[in-house]
């Protein structure tokens, strides 16, 4: 009996309806940004459980596992991207009502996406964040200096969400954007360090890089990078607080909404941050 042929363009559009619930921690980028990475780490220590309850060649192992270290280190990445613009997303969000310069400019959207955005209840925020890439720190630096300054102040803020000085900032600066391009060629070459690729390595790891090469993270790579980008997310987040924080203070006018506010902000950046003269309350995780 012949098998009835496969309908692939029908079973890539189920791909679609394979979906889920977001999780609870989803409404404040701090919480969500851990929650995802505390996910990634238990589907590791899943499959090396499961490795290990039987004998195998231990060259094959490590080839397989070879593989999937390479797909947490793309997903640890850009957990880490998704949660910068779900922090900007916040910072508009919590000031669109009132703002009337152009600090918004920073960002480029077409109509079409803002309308798809809207058409399900979207934020501006997000929908002003989601489609542009957080893969350069001068870039993002530029973005939230413009959204966290004062009303009408010429050139932004003099904020840094990756300030340059002192010299603990410079190598985070630099070590960040070392794993921006870490996460390009594992994204867009699949492991492959080409010769461009090992110029911009060398440029930021300032060390000798060879082309061309497979890269292979090994699992003490990914709990160095997962320990940077955690220590990372936690200084962003705090950064960010309080500089929303300020800024609120300052373009509010004093009522008794600054208790509510504070709450608000408090509970997405899960900080006791202050408008006025009130301290947002902390709920508990």
């Amino acid at each position: 009996m012949l098998r009835r042929p496969v309908d692939l363009t029908r079973k890539i559009k189920d791909i679609v309806q394979h979906s889920q619930a977001m999780p609870d921690e989803a409404y404040a980028p701090i919480l969500h940004f851990r929650r995802t990475t505390a996910d990634i780490w238990a589907s590791l220590a899943y499959i090396e459980r499961a490795v290990s309850q039987r004998n195998r060649y231990e060259a094959v192992v490590e080839k397989h596992l070879g593989r999937i270290y390479s797909m947490i280190l793309v997903n640890l990445v850009e957990t880490f991207e998704r949660f910068l613009k779900e922090l900007a997303g916040e910072c508009i969000d919590e000031t669109a009502e009132y703002i009337v310069d152009d600090r918004f400019d920073v960002f480029a959207i077409k109509g079409s996406v803002l309308a798809s955005h809207f058409d399900t209840g979207g934020s501006l925020g997000r929908s002003l964040c989601e489609a542009a890439t957080w893969l350069d720190c001068e870039e993002t630096n530029r973005r939230f200096r413009k959204l966290l300054s004062e009303p009408f102040q010429q050139g932004g803020s003099f904020f840094e969400l990756f300030p340059k000085q002192p010299t603990d900032d410079l190598r985070r600066f630099e070590t960040l954007n070392l794993i921006w391009q870490i996460r390009h060629t594992a994204v867009h070459n699949v492991g492959v360090i080409t010769r461009s690729d090992a110029v911009k390595l060398r440029t930021w790891s300032k060390e000798p890089v060879e082309a061309p090469r497979l890269m292979s993270p090994t699992r003490a790579d990914l709990i160095h990078l997962n320990r940077f980008l955690g220590e990372m997310a936690t200084l962003c987040n705090r950064r960010v607080g309080e500089r929303l924080a300020k800024l609120l203070d300052s373009i509010i006018v004093p009522t008794a909404s600054h208790k509510t506010k504070a709450d608000r902000i408090a509970s997405l950046f899960r900080l006791p941050l202050q408008i006025g003269e009130e301290v947002g309350s902390v709920p508990p995780d």
